[in-house]
């Protein structure tokens, strides 16, 4: 096991700047399209954080306040001028006002919240709270490496097979865990009315992007 996790801790290395470059183009998007309507505003980041180099900090600058929701209370640093706040609740049932928020953004969170009834209520809530739009991530189903495990099609293995394969992933995995993957389909089918595209990699994209941008 310590030589799987001397493997896995190179893989990290290795693929953490590609990492990088993905999640910077997803934050670039959001931002072209909330500065395209004016920026500004109330933003809530659903399952968020600064993310693992500060990532997100830039795109919480582009707001007049900021509110972090997880499951748990976490604490970071925000950057200058700017407000964060967070809460511990349920993204699946927000105690928040709706439209609440001008804008909602979650990366790469919608997978971890249960099957498709629990990612159905996590939509739903997104939608509830936004007023002006919201911006929503998700890896995609169809690329050919799973991004938890950074393995060749793990997410169509049967249940059995992952758990005994997770403790050897040589990604983030080191333990299974539920993990629901969606594809372009099942992203429009929760966020009806929404623009939903493939971004990241070339040609397949790794990720799914569904937003909705209001006046």
């Amino acid at each position: 096991m310590d030589l799987a996790a001397n493997m896995a801790g190179r893989l990290l290395q290795f693929v953490k700047p590609i990492h990088r470059k993905y999640r910077s183009q997803k934050i670039d998007l959001f931002l072209r399209l909330i500065r395209e309507r004016g920026q500004g505003g109330r933003l809530l980041d659903v399952g968020g954080g600064p993310g693992i180099d500060g990532e997100f900090l830039e795109l919480y600058a582009a707001f007049d306040e900021v509110v972090v929701v997880n499951l748990e209370l976490t604490d970071f640093n925000a950057p200058a001028g700017v407000t964060v706040k967070t809460m511990a609740a349920d993204a699946r049932e927000l105690p928040l006002e709706s439209r609440s928020f001008d804008w909602v953004f979650s990366n790469a969170v919608i997978e971890h919240v249960g099957g498709w009834r629990q990612q159905e209520r996590f939509a739903q809530e997104i939608q509830r709270v936004a007023s002006r739009g919201y911006f929503v991530t998700t890896p995609n189903k169809y690329f050919p490496i799973e991004p938890h495990a950074m393995l060749p099609f793990y997410q169509f293995f049967p249940v059995f097979v992952q758990k005994k394969v997770a403790p050897f992933s040589p990604g983030y995995l080191r333990k299974y865990e539920e993990i629901n993957l969606l594809s372009v389909g099942q992203m429009k089918k929760l966020f009806p009315g929404a623009t939903v595209l493939p971004v990241g990699f070339p040609v397949l994209g790794n990720s799914l992007v569904a937003y909705q941008c209001g006046g």
